[in-house]
């Protein structure tokens, strides 16, 4: 379509390329919503009809014809050659535009809005709850990545006929008179299936203000709903990969996006919503966990990790939690390891936790990779070794959960020092995602012959970056293993690289605490 036009929300107006704006009536605004949001589709004369009259007032299929042609006659356009109202002789008119306000494919959109129910019920009201579709289509796209669509489909067929390709929301607006004013009903249904899984009713109210208020509850309720769907989809994923990655995954990432920053949205959305919400609880611990997995880096370089407060804050969630994550053996095991990382006094409790969890569960991958990790901090190194070699082999190939569980099986190698395994290990992952490289060699490579490599990696660094790689891997897993050697192990590679960079004082007191070679070598100084 040649001509770029923008139509006001509420359909007042529409600005033509040149700069024209033509204002529309009351009847006209009416008739263009409802085109707008069945574009492509045919729209009999008694279905217009019905959707444009006022109560009470005269309805004449004349009077739908006068209006179409007053309507193009605002947009220049031809009854002969049309470029946005077709007419079908004997069965109606169809909307081709497919600009601002409509589009004609819901069949590969992420969401669809339809179908509207109720607009001649408007009333005084119609101008602010006609602006409503477009307020949640804007506000939806900025919530989901940028190659996905939202799209606005009249007729309930084409919803449908959308699910084979992909759709996955159906959100349907119901307008209906209440006393002296008119409701709103939103309902939100996950498809394929159309399980409702979010529905919010609030007044159309009219004026500024109430054009305020439906910008306001739109923004909510878009949140809302794209929370639960987040919700559901990552407690779904939960039985292929541990809760930190099925969560990592709802997030529909678009390329480079932060997936805690999404999810901590979303998280934020539903606790305000369900504060007492036992699977929220373990979620939330759960994501305070991630954020050091994955931004602690940067968090600890920076100084702008909150340790302390985390840890207490995951503590009391999990514990808030646990009559319910033991009734789920899958969010028992997230439990057990989340209880053993706070390090407060938990360790008899999570490990109990854990084997009956895992005796029990049916996301036995899952289970295995954090059982196996738990084994390896206890310093049972045959019993991890067993467990994340199974997590891996039961992982699919260049997943996510194929890195995690090559991670921790090379956290648990490194720990005992079996630098052979260690590297065949590192092998693998690298080719299942060679950008791992970057981050893992200056903490897996050898510490008497470190790689080329991971010595070139190191000579990026400045000293703050080192310092907070060091407090990383220290907080992260270093301090958690039981055995001392294993803890000296863990942190040997990237200490004696940075030291050689730095010298000594590059190693912050909380990593010298469990390098007595280190502490001897300075008190001599």
């Amino acid at each position: 379509m040649s001509q770029q036009l923008i139509f006001e929300p509420d359909f007042s107006a529409v600005r033509f390329e040149d700069g024209t704006e033509v204002k529309f009536t009351r009847m006209e605004k009416r008739a263009l919503a409802v085109f707008s949001t069945s574009a492509g589709r045919v729209l009999s004369r008694d279905y217009l009809l019905d959707a444009i009259s006022e109560h009470g007032s005269e309805k004449s299929d004349r009077n739908v014809d006068f209006l179409i042609n007053r309507i193009r006659a605002k947009l220049r356009d031809s009854a002969k050659n049309p470029k946005f109202i077709e007419t079908r002789y004997g069965e109606g008119y169809v909307w081709l535009f497919t600009g601002t306000s409509a589009s004609n494919d819901a069949e590969a959109a992420f969401i669809v809005i339809a179908p509207l129910k109720g607009l001649a019920t408007l009333g005084e009201f119609e101008e602010n709850g006609l602006a409503l579709v477009p307020f949640l289509q804007a506000d939806f796209r900025s919530q989901i990545p940028p190659d996905e669509t939202v799209m606005i489909a009249q007729d309930v067929e084409g919803v449908s006929a959308s699910v084979a390709r992909g759709q996955k929301i159906d959100v349907q607006i119901s307008f209906f008179q209440y006393g002296s004013g008119v409701e709103c009903v939103v309902s939100a249904r996950r498809l394929p299936g159309g399980h409702i899984f979010v529905v919010r009713r609030f007044p159309i109210e009219a004026g500024p203000e109430g054009y305020q208020n439906l910008s306001v509850q739109s923004r909510t309720l878009t949140r809302l709903i794209m929370a639960n769907y987040w919700q559901d989809i990552a407690q779904k994923g939960i039985g292929e990969a541990p809760l930190p990655i099925a969560m990592h995954h709802a997030a529909e990432l678009p390329k480079d996006s932060n997936s805690w920053e999404i999810a901590n949205r979303r998280l934020t959305d539903l606790r305000t919503e369900q504060p007492d919400d036992p699977a929220l609880k373990m979620m939330w611990a759960t994501h305070l966990h991630t954020k050091y997995v994955l931004n602690g880096y940067d968090l600890f370089t920076n100084g702008e990790d909150t340790c302390a407060a985390d840890e207490a804050e995951i503590e009391q969630s999990v514990l808030d939690a646990l009559d319910y994550a033991q009734t789920r053996p899958e969010l028992a095991v997230m439990a057990a390891k989340l209880l053993y990382f706070v390090d407060q006094g938990y360790r008899d409790l999570a490990l109990e936790l854990a084997a009956r969890a895992h005796k029990s569960n049916t996301a036995i991958a899952s289970s295995l990779a954090i059982v196996g990790q738990l084994h390896s901090f206890t310093g049972d190194m045959e019993m991890a070794e067993n467990y994340l070699l199974q997590a891996e082999q039961l992982s699919t190939p260049k997943s996510d959960f194929q890195i995690y569980a090559l991670t921790l099986l090379c956290q648990a190698y490194k720990a005992s020092g079996n630098h052979t395994r260690l590297a065949a290990t590192m092998k693998r992952m690298h080719k299942a995602r060679p950008a791992t490289m970057l981050i893992f060699e200056p903490l897996f490579s050898d510490p008497i012959s470190p790689s080329l490599r991971a010595k070139a990696i190191t000579l990026l660094m400045s000293r703050k970056r080192a310092t907070g790689l060091l407090k990383f891997v220290t907080y992260l897993s270093a301090r958690l293993f039981e055995n001392p050697e294993h803890r000296q192990n863990s942190l040997l590679t990237p200490v004696n690289l940075l030291v050689r960079r730095f010298g000594p004082e590059v190693v912050p007191q909380e990593t010298a605490l469990h390098l007595p070679q280190l502490q001897r070598s300075n008190s001599k100084k």
